[in-house]
């Protein structure tokens, strides 16, 4: 076990009584120090260095605390250089950090210490010669750059740690070059108050605040975006940053005064063009992210104004060659393939194929709330199986009839045989912090049924296609409006519609008009029941048998 697994988690005591910070720096983390001493310049403060050292003063309670600060800090540099996250400085950040370098001289040169005022002055004498406001005494022309590295290299590498900071060689000299106007400032303002002039200093308002990135960086306004927004879908939250981080990734910064209309056109133009993304698509969820960030950012007084608003991308659909819905030929090509034995792929993903078409085509569920079912989520209610649906897309949970045909196929004991276990997939998925194999199930899914059943690109979606054609089958057996509308999961429109609740004996009963799809000879034979009684069919389904919860009747 090395040093580094084992180190103290406290402050060091030497033997004068002071408490210091002392800590190995990983192998990783020194090769990453080494490539930035290469790309520096002459004379530049190495960065590459054994151990991570810090002293931390005698107060044994005050140097704990310092050392959690510190350590953070610290934290936070090794996570940049493993990153590779070296970055530049805009003006306004390195005005920022000049303040707080005019600031640290300043704190050193308090009227109180004795020989303040000489030391400041002897100290603004040697950067005068440097920048050649007096004749040269000390200092010569060939040692500036040494000169100013060992003035201001210490004090430029602390506030860049106290914000952890990794900055390249370019912003580094640009922030040397800063320091030396800070501290000649804080010289001479240390100089005034020594001879009496006590009245603030009235340029000290030279040096911005640190901007802060919940209200400066696109990244930022996306956070808070979210944090105002815990009821909404954690996927809702993702799909946002995921459009975020690639619009930052388009114009090469994260910095909010920076972004122009045209840069929004312009990641409209790369996302039609380069990336062959749809109208509609841009504009309603690229665009509409980052435009609902944006105003968000306005409505809580963040920006003053939305560079979204002069940009109205295209939104007209792309032209449709066929209706949504699978066709005959279709359904029967993807559920004949999912009757045939599939050797090739794990097990999971052959019960995939075996049973999701037919769970979605007796349903109309989305496939990914399909996908994502336990075993629990098969439930015995009011004498009928139901499919207890609890994550929806739009947060619609719901107990959905099993069809007849499937209990007919022996789903039943396939559910038995995943007793404690998700259906689809391994049980250990459900430990990860954000659940994503039924998304993978899915988009499997999609791509063998686009396959088995020849579905040409950008025609029908091959899962989605399902939900249409469950809707074209309610139609046909006249189905209630609003029991379509629950078991599908869709979102009432009107407000009395949202009154109540539907019963799995009322959706059951509407259910048992639903046809089945049969595929045993060489084309699709679609069953529908005679008669529309909507009354004898509830009756007859409330006088079958009920089959007990714990042992379901076989096929």
């Amino acid at each position: 076990m090395g040093a580094e697994q084992v180190r103290v988690r406290e402050p060091i005591l030497d033997k004068s009584g002071v408490y210091h910070y002392r800590r190995r720096i990983p192998d990783d983390v020194r090769r990453a120090l080494r490539e930035l001493d290469a790309a520096a310049g002459a004379g530049s403060r190495r960065q590459d260095k054994r151990e991570e050292k810090k002293r931390l003063g005698r107060d044994k309670a005050r140097a704990e605390a310092a050392w959690e600060k510190y350590d953070r800090e610290v934290e936070a540099r090794w996570a940049q250089l493993r990153q590779g996250r070296i970055r530049g400085l805009s003006l306004v950040q390195i005005q920022a950090l000049a303040g707080d370098i005019y600031r640290r001289w300043l704190n050193g040169y308090h009227p109180a210490r004795f020989h303040a005022g000489i030391s400041a002055g002897v100290a603004l004498g040697l950067m005068e010669e440097i920048d050649g406001e007096q004749p040269r005494q000390v200092t010569k022309p060939i040692d500036d750059d040494a000169a100013l590295e060992s003035l201001h290299g210490y004090h430029v590498d602390a506030v860049l740690a106290a914000r952890g900071l990794i900055v390249n060689s370019h912003a580094r000299w640009h922030l040397i070059q800063a320091a030396q106007r800070a501290a000649k400032h804080a010289c001479r303002a240390a100089l005034k108050k020594i001879n009496g002039d006590l009245r603030p200093d009235p340029d000290e308002n030279l040096y911005p605040a640190w901007p802060d990135p919940e209200t400066t960086t696109l990244s930022g306004l996306c956070a808070s975006w979210v944090r105002a927004r815990p009821t909404a879908k954690p996927d809702t939250h993702a799909a946002f940053k995921a459009c975020i981080d690639k619009f930052i990734a388009f114009v090469g910064h994260d910095e909010v005064a920076k972004v122009s209309a045209d840069d929004i056109r312009g990641w409209i133009r790369y996302l039609k063009e380069k990336q062959g993304l749809s109208d509609v698509r841009i504009k309603d969820g690229y665009f509409a992210a980052i435009k609902t960030v944006f105003n968000s950012a306005r409505k809580h007084g963040l920006i003053s104004t939305n560079p979204c608003d002069t940009v109205n991308p295209d939104g007209e659909p792309l032209p449709r060659t066929r209706e949504k819905d699978l066709r005959d030929s279709e359904i029967y090509a993807i559920l004949k393939a999912s009757l045939t034995p599939n050797a090739q792929v794990c097990e999971d993903v052959a019960n995939t194929r075996r049973w999701v078409p037919w769970l979605i085509a007796y349903s109309g569920a989305r496939v990914a709330e399909i996908t994502r079912l336990e075993s629990k989520h098969i439930i015995f209610e009011a004498g009928v199986w139901g499919i207890d649906i609890q994550r929806s897309k739009n947060g619609r949970p719901r107990i959905v009839p099993v069809h007849r045909h499937l209990i007919e196929q022996g789903f039943l004991e396939f559910v038995r045989s995943r007793e404690g276990l998700p259906l689809f997939f391994g049980k250990e998925k459900l430990k990860e912090a954000k659940l994503t194999i039924h998304k993978t199930r899915a988009e499997g899914l999609a791509e063998w049924a686009r396959e088995v059943a020849g579905i040409e690109p950008g025609t029908v979606a091959p899962n989605h296609g399902w939900r249409h054609r469950f809707k074209t089958e309610c139609r046909r057996v006249g189905m209630d409006r609003e029991v379509r509308l629950y078991i599908q999961g869709h979102a009432f429109k009107m407000e009395g519609e949202k009154y109540g609740f539907f019963p799995i004996g009322i959706t059951a009963a509407w259910m048992e008009l639903f046809p089945s799809y049969v595929v045993s000879g060489k084309s699709l034979h679609v069953e529908r029941p005679a008669g529309n009684d909507v009354i004898a069919r509830a009756i007859a389904l409330l006088q079958r048998e009920r089959t007990p919860l714990d042992k379901p009747k076989a096929a």
